[in-house]
């Protein structure tokens, strides 16, 4: 999933922040600059294309922090950034083959959907039985919606309507919308979802940190993971629809019986570096 980073944005304004992230092109660009409020390392922001701000954007976060530790700016194995959405804490797990991204926000919530779902439906191009049963949909503090899909191949099979989808997003006040299957490609897999932000700028998202920060609190609220020890740990796929596939590690912590923390890891690649004028 690609994502822009640009570390040293303190000297930005918002216009030019926008006019970044529209350049890149890419579905979320994060910004940094020296944090103000103690006990952070660093303020992140994060912008789409269409120039609207994000509350949290895991990939672009992973991203950031991949680029922090290739660069040789941390100096231990965690950073704290200051977003939007509040504090956001990441480890960093380096050995010398690979670098991991462990994203710790704070616990999301999910709600079950109170609004009518088959205009969403149509929108997705979506029928009643393309529809799991295994959990009600839900909303998220992030307002995503979480849809739970009868099967891989409801998924192979979406051709949104982008324009109405956007519409509902703006009148319904949702991010994105999350058709999650429990059916996948990789035996290792527990989940394999889509999910689409046209409003924001993003068609169609080949990788969601911050929607598979809310998915194990859902699946979980549905009665479909367990934790042993006090945590569950699964594999979630996205972006195979796109030619992207993307692997995520989740783990869902449990404490008196109820969700306490999550985590959500994943790994990032330079693939070019470069300056942009901005006048």
């Amino acid at each position: 999933n690609p994502a822009g980073v640009v570390l040293d944005a303190g000297g930005l304004s918002d216009a030019e922040m926008w006019k970044i992230a529209a350049e890149m092109n890419v579905p979320a660009t994060a910004f940094g600059a020296p944090a103000t409020r103690p006990g952070h390392d660093l303020k992140l922001r994060w912008f789409t294309p269409s120039g609207k701000e994000l509350t949290f954007c895991g990939h672009a976060t992973v991203a950031t922090a991949h680029l922090l530790a290739e660069t040789g700016r941390l100096s231990r194995d965690r950073v704290v950034f200051d977003t939007l959405g509040g504090t956001l804490p990441v480890a960093v797990a380096a050995t010398t083959e690979r670098v991991v991204i462990w994203l710790e926000p704070t616990l999301p919530t999910c709600a079950p959907y109170p609004e009518a779902l088959g205009p969403v439906l149509d929108a997705l191009k979506v029928s009643a039985d393309g529809v799991g049963s295994w959990a009600p949909p839900a909303l998220t503090g992030e307002r995503d919606l979480l849809i739970p899909a009868a099967g891989l191949e409801v998924l192979k099979s979406l051709t949104p309507d982008m324009n109405r989808l956007a519409r509902l997003g703006d009148e319904r006040r949702i991010r994105g919308f999350c058709l999650t299957s429990r059916e996948t490609l990789d035996r290792d897999s527990l989940t394999h979802s889509r999910f689409f932000a046209p409003h924001y700028g993003i068609p169609e998202d080949p990788v969601s940190g911050s929607v598979h920060a809310a998915i194990p609190v859902w699946l979980w609220q549905a009665g479909l993971l367990t934790a042993a020890g006090g945590v569950t740990r699964f594999q979630a796929e996205q972006g195979d629809s796109l030619g992207r596939p993307g692997r995520l590690q989740v783990e869902l912590h449990v404490a008196d019986g109820r969700p306490a923390r999550v985590r959500v890891g994943g790994r990032a690649v330079t693939v070019l570096t470069g300056s942009i004028r901005v006048e």
